[in-house]
């Protein structure tokens, strides 16, 4: 957890014995997630698999207007 302060932009992992900030003493404090953030998948991949799919629903469509 981490913890960022409002007022004096404080950062870090603890916090005073009455929950203010241990720099300045404000009580406007944030909890923050300190696991960093999930990679979005490749843009690369998402159009290949964009593209992918419009040739299949294409395939679909010209073969049932021949059948």
């Amino acid at each position: 957890m981490i913890y960022t302060c409002k007022d004096c932009s404080y950062r870090g992992k603890s916090v005073g014995q009455d929950g203010s900030c241990p720099a300045c003493g404000s009580f406007a404090l944030s909890r923050g997630n300190s696991n960093p953030a999930v990679k979005p998948t490749s843009g690369k991949l998402r159009i290949i698999l964009l593209v992918g799919l419009w040739a299949y629903l294409i395939a679909l469509i010209i073969w049932k207007l021949n059948h």
